[in-house]
């Protein structure tokens, strides 16, 4: 009888060789098979809850809910910025944004930052990568490590059968036994919403709402600076192109996986499925993926191994920081030093006690910053907004602080014309307060009993943007502007009981509320000296086409 070595044993045997090879021993993968292939799919702008797999009632996904079936689905994974370029990095480096620094417009990967295929490129993996440009240009520094790169969009926008198209030429050109790594990105469902017709008219009308502007990122920019309405219709009609955009992307998907079978490849393939961010339809005021709200953090991640015994749900909070880690476990490669993700493989060996309990995310050019913490049946969420400057914040329609904060006085101002101010503590009316132009007004705050935690929340009754009353160019919608106190602004959800994140409990669990922003304060990455360069006329163009203004 052949005697079975156990888990200590290969772990010394693999000390051994790393010692004999004069290397860092690389990580004994004892619970899930490497396998031949790795693929890394990730479909730009793809919102979870979008999805037949994640509940979404319309067909949007047919393919990728079967797919499911024979994946490990997790049912939390959560981006670390909603934005193409520092998210894919962090996906890359398993990094948080302000680790590896990747910003737009012009920021590029420190030289020493291992990448994902860099790591594998040099452990013997034929590597690809095929993008569809624009912030997942080669020049960031997703280039690095891939035998083959191409950022090129040849005829389209999002092209995304082209992109696809693209892969499977580089698999048919494999080697026998050959190790290989694919990446494949598509924008094919982020802004201008423009599927193709058959898919239109599966669930859009023919003709847009009379008053619906087209569906372009600049469009979208302009009305979340206050310039515009926006009805339900107009609305809904937007969400029925987005999800159109998503069934076309499923289709080609779907292609793309039985070219995969038909190649052989998919019993020796691990295929990773998933997104950067989701996408915002007013849920929470706004468009596109600006702010830190579940509907943008969320995305899909599925894992596809070829053992049937790593399908299931994963009800666990996970990061996108976690992918590259994941794929050294099973691949059986050297992970590099520094990482701030963990691998998933203990999940896809059949464990369901999580790993973690906590996400970190945070936001774009603003100091928004967001934290999940699982505990027990509940998932809560906080987000936290810090405006920069505590001696002058320029406030939008809404903001709240905490008193006291060491404030002998707080006073407000303005913009542009008088402002009618509602004022409140812990959600309670206390008056209301006409500010006049051009002069500070104290805020009636002597009669809020200090010594004891109370919120205060100011409302005004409108905003104006600067450039529409100068010559200006800041969009922002200014109501007044506040001294005295830094202002953070905090929301607190429980997304099992509040999946829309409607009910804002920050008010009425003020303990859960500063217990987590401590969390999240105490979060603080060590950064790495990223570089910048200038971007190149093609690219800009390319960006203005996806609704960025650089």
């Amino acid at each position: 009888m052949r005697r079975r070595v156990g888990p200590q044993w290969l772990s010394i045997l693999a000390l051994v060789a790393a010692a004999a090879c004069n290397r860092p021993p690389a990580p004994v993968s004892r619970e899930v098979a490497p396998t031949r292939g790795y693929v890394l799919i990730s479909i730009d702008t793809l919102r979870a809850d979008h999805l037949g797999l994640y509940g979404y009632q319309r067909p949007t996904s047919p393919f990728l809910d079967s797919l499911a079936t024979r994946a490990a689905v997790f049912e939390h994974a959560i981006v670390q910025l909603p934005g193409t370029l520092p998210s894919h990095m962090s996906i890359f480096t398993s990094l948080y944004p302000p680790e590896h620094g990747v910003y737009p417009p012009d920021g590029i990967l420190a030289a020493d930052t291992p990448t994902l295929p860099e790591v594998l490129q040099r452990n013997g993996f034929r590597t690809a990568g095929f993008t569809e440009g624009g912030y997942m240009a080669g020049r960031f520094g997703f280039a690095r490590g891939f035998d083959e790169f191409d950022d090129d969009v040849p005829k389209r926008t999002t092209d995304i059968e082209t992109t696809c198209a693209r892969g499977l030429r580089f698999l048919t050109s494999l080697d026998a036994q050959q190790r290989f790594f694919l990446f494949l990105h598509t924008y094919v469902v982020h802004d201008p919403y423009r599927p193709p017709e058959r898919y239109r008219a599966m669930f859009a009308p023919a003709a847009p709402p009379p008053q619906a502007f087209a569906p372009t990122g600049p469009n979208f920019t302009r009305f979340n600076h206050g310039h515009g309405m926006i009805s339900a219709e107009a609305r809904d009609y937007y969400r029925a192109l987005y999800d159109a955009e998503i069934r076309y992307m499923d289709d080609v998907l779907k292609r793309f996986f039985d070219e995969l079978a038909r190649l052989g490849l998919d019993d020796e393939t691990t295929v990773v499925v998933t997104s950067d961010h989701g996408e915002e339809f007013l849920e929470h005021g706004k468009m596109v993926h600006e702010q830190l709200y579940h509907e943008v953090l969320r995305v899909p991640l599925l894992i596809v191994h070829p053992d049937p015994a790593t399908r299931g749900r994963i009800d666990a909070v996970v990061q996108s920081i976690d992918i590259a880690p994941t794929l050294y476990a099973i691949a059986d490669v050297p992970a590099p030093a520094r990482m701030s993700g963990a691998s998933l493989v203990p999940y896809l060996a059949g464990q369901r006690e999580p790993l973690r309990r906590d996400a970190y995310a945070e936001a774009f050019v603003s100091r928004d910053r967001a934290v999940y913490r699982a505990a027990g049946p509940d998932l809560h969420h906080l987000i936290v907004r810090r405006p920069g400057d505590p001696g002058a914040v320029w406030v939008g329609r809404s903001v709240v602080f905490d008193w006291p904060d060491g404030s002998e006085e707080v006073a407000a101002r303005p913009f542009h014309a008088a402002r009618r101010v509602r004022i409140a503590v812990n959600d309670a009316l206390l008056t209301e307060l006409v500010l006049e132009p051009n002069r500070w007004s104290p805020l009636p705050l002597g009669d809020v009993p200090r010594g004891t935690p109370s919120l205060i929340t100011l409302t005004a009754d409108d905003c104006v943007a600067p450039s529409s009353v100068s010559s200006s160019r800041d969009d922002r919608c200014l109501a007044f502007q506040l001294r005295g106190t830094t202002a953070a602004h905090r929301e607190l959800y429980d997304v099992r009981q509040d999946q829309a994140e409607q009910r804002d409990l920050a008010g009425t669990r003020r303990e859960l509320t500063r217990e987590l922003e401590q969390l999240l304060m105490s979060h603080q990455p060590r950064p790495v000296a990223a570089t910048t360069q200038e971007l190149d006329p093609a690219l800009k163009e390319r960006l203005r086409s996806l609704g960025y203004d650089h």
